[in-house]
């Protein structure tokens, strides 16, 4: 088979772009270059929100390039405006699959700026003051085709050469390559004339060998091999500070807390809080630094039952004991060779020899403490208080109310993310070890897609590496996109992502419009609250801001309108009209940078008080409606600024001796003293007037009033008699039909005896009871049926 050609070398750095260019033959002519200078192009006035782009060709009529792989490697472009043969995303994945940078600012490093239908201003005017040379579409096209014409005259060093058999290397001729992308060369004459021109093989071999020394995996440190199916997260570990990945100062400082346990002391807060989004080191972070520190640890984890009897159980003993493996004679002398070896300063000047003797607790996901884990939350704490070992707690969500409240008992350790930089040299040391060959462009884009996702990218890889032996940009795209991490992204994150002019720029119009709609109901209000503290970018000086900031006010204006018919007529599919006018186009004015932090609503706030002083002056207007013919708004316009001085002054100018008066206009008006409150709050200058009544007579007014019996306008539904008691009174008002037949009958045998002449003095016979009195013994106390028959027997 043919012998592929040699790739070239890439350049150490994006900042040196003439290695690129140079090995181009643009037009037979190396000192002809493609483009043309900024100055060239027209002034840009600034882009209006609702503007479209003038086109003028079809979308997607443009052939791809064919370009030698990695011909953009080491040159920066910055894309401005929209394209016609291919969309500007198309654009950015273009010079990406070629080994281009793109950055979303103009610098004086930017080799290129790619200019398209209507530009930016700002862009433009960056450019035309650096000097900056610029690209059209097809210029950008004709730039990558011309590479493909190119022959490379000499290969200079490649980043993993092949070293051939040698009497000091393994006995196997046929062992695996150390790189999947040396091995064509390995194997045809074309490698071997690429060893003949290295010169040298000694000296790759050095710079291999300085590599993979640079950070070996846990198990070759303890020197064990490692089975075929181990994970490539367990088996490329962190295992010391240098390993971690954006987290060294948090992990120093545990460090240093550590210390003081290790030397016998207990520190003032006897617990350490880690929270941060998933799959960014915390756990390996704690295991890390309680393993440098020579701690054994124990932990529990969201898996096992946390409630309060387990963890008595559990750790009730545990927090007061010391560790079984201290008394392993030969395990404390490993470790005290290790400490004795130790080369990181941070290590071996923080923590003791006495750590080996003690235990670390790790609470795993301590805001999942849920459920079945009753009482946990609570039990930690307290186990918290009394400990005598170091615990350390980790969590995701830091705003949670469980982990509010244990956030007062411990050192907070807040994780964040790790930058693209930070975990760039860790995969590609991955990557290496595993003979993986990866575009530096795919790793940017499994950190964007994996939001920053270290363990979730080594997953990738693993799996990846599985079915092909390298990965490109547009591979690692695909492949992304088919594994993408879904996050919920809170409030303030999204009100940062849109106004801040860094993070909005990077993201296309549907990851705006994700914004709005991770909380619909309210991501407009945080918008409308926070867009006035902007510093709108682009603005020269303080008109152009207001400007700005006046667009954004009437983006916001007409979002109100569609608000209005979104909920009020229930046209739910205005939504994304709702969140482009609402939170979208008042953050592409508006973007920019600040210098406080994001504030929650105040609409909520206000308009809560708002309805409770509607509904307090419509009591005042209800009780004031017998002597005042007038509505609310009357009420709240001409009575109030007229009457609260009349029912203040006295109070203020003679104490205990207005009591009356007040009271007594009150009265009049029927008004209570919650009336009285009301009215103050009501009043523009309500608070002032309240603060010039000193505090005792405001104290004698509320004993006077509480004192004495008011008129009242009518009976409140609350004051009313208990239903209970009304029942009562009612039943018994009532009387049965068959006490009324009796009580026909007692009349009669009572009239019937005054006709015969019966002595009603006669001490034997008992008078009969009028019916009032009948009546009302009868419903104070039923008679038995006994006694009723010896009442007729004695009629």
């Amino acid at each position: 088979p043919k012998a592929q050609k040699p790739a070239l070398k890439r350049a150490d750095t994006h900042d040196e772009p003439s290695a690129a260019l140079a090995s181009m033959d643009i037009d037979d002519d190396p000192s002809a270059e493609i483009g043309f200078p900024a100055n060239e192009l027209p002034d840009v006035a600034p882009k209006k929100f609702w503007k479209a782009p003038a086109h003028s060709g079809i979308a997607g009529s443009v052939e791809l390039p064919d370009g030698a792989p990695g011909c953009l490697d080491g040159l920066k472009f910055v894309v401005t405006g929209e394209f016609v043969g291919l969309s500007r995303e198309g654009i950015t994945d273009l010079i990406k699959s070629f080994g281009g940078q793109v950055t979303s600012a103009v610098s004086g490093k930017t080799s290129y700026l790619v200019v398209g239908n209507d530009p930016g201003s700002s862009k433009i005017k960056k450019a035309k003051t650096l000097k900056t040379r610029c690209l059209h579409e097809d210029d950008l096209l004709k730039l990558i085709r011309s590479s493909k014409t190119s022959e490379p005259q000499a290969v200079e060093e490649p980043e993993a050469p092949v070293v051939k058999d040698e009497p000091s290397s393994s006995a196997k001729p046929a062992a695996a390559p150390t790189s999947n992308a040396d091995a064509p060369m390995a194997s045809s004459p074309q490698g071997d004339r690429v060893e003949a021109e290295l010169g040298s093989v000694s000296k790759g071999k050095e710079a291999a060998t300085q590599l993979s020394q640079s950070s070996q995996p846990v198990a070759e440190a303890d020197g064990q091999s490692h089975p075929p199916s181990e994970l490539w997260t367990d088996k490329y570990r962190p295992t010391k500070l240098r390993d971690l990945c954006g987290h060294k100062e948090p992990a120093k400082r545990i460090l240093r807390w550590l210390s003081v346990w290790a030397n016998g002391e207990v520190p003032a807060k006897r617990s350490v809080l880690i929270s941060g989004p998933p799959g960014i080191g915390k756990t390996t972070t704690a295991h890390l630094v309680g393993k440098l520190a020579g701690f054994d640890v124990l932990e529990l984890n969201a898996s096992e039952t946390r409630n309060k009897s387990t963890l008595q159980s559990l750790l009730g003993s545990a927090i007061g004991n010391r560790s079984v493996l201290e008394f392993d004679r030969a395990r404390v002398k490993r470790v005290e060779d290790e400490f004795e070896n130790e080369q990181d300063k941070d290590v071996a000047s923080s923590v003791s020899r006495s750590g080996m003797k003690k235990l670390l607790v790790i609470m795993d996901e301590v805001d999942g403490m849920s459920g079945g884990d009753r009482g946990g939350s609570t039990e930690l704490i307290q186990l918290i208080k009394r400990t005598k070992v170091p615990i350390i707690c980790i969590c995701n969500d830091r705003q949670s109310t469980k982990v509010r409240s244990l956030a007062n008992y411990c050192e907070d350790e807040r994780f964040r993310r790790p930058s693209e930089a930070q975990m760039r040299a860790r995969l590609n040391t991955i990557a290496f070890r595993e003979n993986l060959k990866i575009d530096q462009n795919a790793i940017g884009q499994m950190v964007q897609s994996t939001h920053n996702d270290i363990r979730q990218i080594i997953n990738l890889m693993s799996s990846y590496a599985l079915s092909k032996p390298s990965m490109t940009y547009l591979e690692s795209k695909e492949y992304a996109a088919a594994n993408k991490k879904e996050v919920a992204v809170d409030t303030f994150s999204a009100t940062g992502k849109l106004l801040s002019a860094s993070d909005n720029m990077g993201m296309t119009f549907n990851a705006k419009l994700d914004m709005y709609y991770a909380d619909f109901s309210i991501m407009p209000l945080f918008v409308q609250e926070n867009y006035v503290d902007m510093m709108p970018n682009g603005a020269a000086n303080q008109v152009e801001q207001l400007e700005k900031l006046s667009a954004a006010a009437d983006m916001i204006a007409e979002a109100d309108v569609v608000e209005t018919r979104l909920r009020g007529a229930q046209q739910w599919g205005l939504m994304p009209l709702h969140g482009v006018l609402s939170c979208v186009g008042p953050a592409f004015y508006a973007r920019g940078r600040r210098n406080q932090m994001y504030r929650f609503p105040g609409w909520l706030g206000q308009n809560s008080k708002g309805m409770r002083m509607a509904r307090q002056l419509r009591e005042v207007q209800s009780h004031m409606r017998l002597r005042v013919a007038a509505d609310k708004t009357e009420i709240r316009l001409s009575y109030l600024p007229a009457m609260v001085p009349e029912l203040t002054r006295p109070l203020i100018t003679q104490g205990a001796n207005g009591i009356a008066d007040v009271v007594s206009m009150m009265d009049h008006y029927y008004l209570t003293k919650d009336c009285w409150d009301a009215m103050l709050e009501l009043h523009l200058e309500g608070d002032s007037i309240l603060k010039e009544i000193p505090t005792a007579v405001k104290s004698s007014f509320t004993r006077e009033y509480k004192k004495g019996s008011h008129p009242i306008a009518f009976q409140e539904h609350g004051k009313l008699a208990p239903a209970k008691a009304t029942a009562a009174a009612a039943a018994a008002a009532m009387r049965p039909d068959i006490d009324e037949a009796i009580e026909e009958d007692f009349d009669e045998a009572t009239e019937t005896s005054d006709e015969t002449g019966a002595d009603d003095d006669d001490a034997l016979v008992k008078p009969v009871k009028s019916a009032a009195k009948r009546a009302g013994s009868k419903a104070g106390k039923p008679k038995s049926d006994g006694a009723t028959q010896r009442k007729r027997r004695k009629v």
